[in-house]
């Protein structure tokens, strides 16, 4: 088995035993076109027919499939056994949880986070109907370990995160040598499409609009591609924000910032010091501060009084194989996205603090990706710690 599914699958046995979990069950079909997301982060091929996973707290995992689908899934070393069905899905379905027996049966539904919310509402219904009249329909829980299976990143989750966050490093510092007044936004988003080839990396986001480049007050700061008329001029607030993904799939999210100085400057006016150094010094202190076991809600409120008195904002979420990678939310509270802001954080959540503050030559723009751990948030590269500047001719 792949290192990568080796360590994750180790993970959720880990896990299950600490929540007091028998079975995490995902299902799925035709995962090619609708695949929970759940099931990519232990399994890296596909099947076609209607098929079950049963990952038990005691480490072993089962596969029960079509028969067409039993080699393919024997071939990633995921499962310890591997069950072909024909006509009888459902009798082995039913089967199967009679054999483990658990106490529960975790499955993927979320009512608020769509990447813990994989299993799809027919296959719910499916299982519920196979489920009927016995003991075990009961004992269905909601999105339990998933949450953690998702949000807690291993070893080998975070060597690939951090691999990419090296090279988004390095196109800054490309940029900081090709980028003057003249330079137009689409240019620079040329530029980003080129070494992402460079690199077989793929945007993390809509590639029309990733990165972002944000040259002077003048930018359109929507999600939008980069503008072929707004040149860089001296004067001005640069700003990238890039997110880059691994030939794994795994996501970063990263945003820089720069002063393009005018002549006779040899720094940054005195507003745009301050913007950033209050930033900086927001997302370290927030970092610091933050712990295991706080609210998510909570973050968020430390980390935006500390920019009181800018035009500024600060924020955070969860990043793996998704951009936005669910189970917690550094915001406050919303309807929207219901209990996701209570979400109390754990050691080996990977997620961003970002800040976008306004200045009068733009938006400063910095975002950080952090591990927690005991002692609080570690970056998993190197940050921004200086304005970078970028000489006016």
């Amino acid at each position: 088995m792949d290192k990568l599914f080796e360590g994750k699958c180790r993970q959720v046995a880990g896990i299950l035993d600490e929540k007091d979990i028998d079975l995490w069950l995902v299902m799925g079909r035709e995962t090619v076109d609708v695949c929970d997301p759940g099931l990519r982060l232990v399994f890296p091929s596909n099947i076609m027919g209607v098929s079950a996973f049963f990952f038990t707290r005691d480490g072993r995992r089962r596969a029960l499939v079509r028969q067409k689908d039993v080699e393919g899934v024997e071939e990633t070393g995921c499962f310890d056994e591997v069950v072909g069905y024909a006509d009888d899905f459902d009798e082995h379905l039913t089967a199967t949880i009679a054999e483990i027996d658990p106490n529960a049966i975790d499955i993927d539904v979320d009512l608020y986070d769509a990447l813990t919310d994989g299993l799809t509402a027919g296959l719910y219904l499916r299982l519920m109907r196979a489920l009927e009249g016995t003991d075990y329909a009961s004992r269905i829980s909601y999105g339990k370990a998933i949450r953690a299976i998702r949000g807690r990143k291993t070893e080998e989750e975070i060597e690939l995160q951090t691999e990419v966050l090296v090279l988004l490093n390095q196109v800054c510092a490309e940029l900081g040598e090709r980028v003057r007044p003249g330079i137009t936004e689409e240019w620079v988003w040329d530029y980003c499409q080129d070494f992402m080839r460079r690199y077989n990396l793929t945007s993390s986001w809509e590639n029309e609009a990733c990165p972002l480049v944000h040259a002077g007050v003048r930018s359109n700061q929507g999600l939008v591609h980069p503008s072929a008329d707004n040149a860089v001029q001296t004067g001005d607030v640069f700003h990238l924000s890039f997110g880059c993904k691994h030939p794994s799939g795994y996501a970063t999210d990263f945003q820089r910032s720069w002063y393009v100085l005018e002549p006779g400057e040899t720094e940054a006016p005195e507003e745009v010091r301050r913007a950033f150094e209050a930033t900086i010094e927001a997302i370290d202190f927030t970092r610091r501060t933050m712990r295991p076991g706080d609210e998510g809600r909570y973050v968020n409120r430390i980390f935006n009084e500390k920019l009181a008195g800018f035009d500024a904002s600060g924020g955070g979420h969860a990043v793996g194989r998704a951009l936005h990678d669910g189970c917690f939310q550094l915001a406050g509270d919303s309807k929207v996205i219901g209990e996701l802001p209570e979400v109390k954080l754990e050691v080996g959540n990977v997620f961003t603090l970002e800040v976008f503050n306004m200045t009068s030559r733009g938006v400063i723009g910095v975002e950080e990706m952090i591990r927690l751990t005991e002692n609080g948030g570690e970056y998993l590269y190197k940050p921004q710690r200086e304005l970078l500047l970028i000489p006016s001719a």
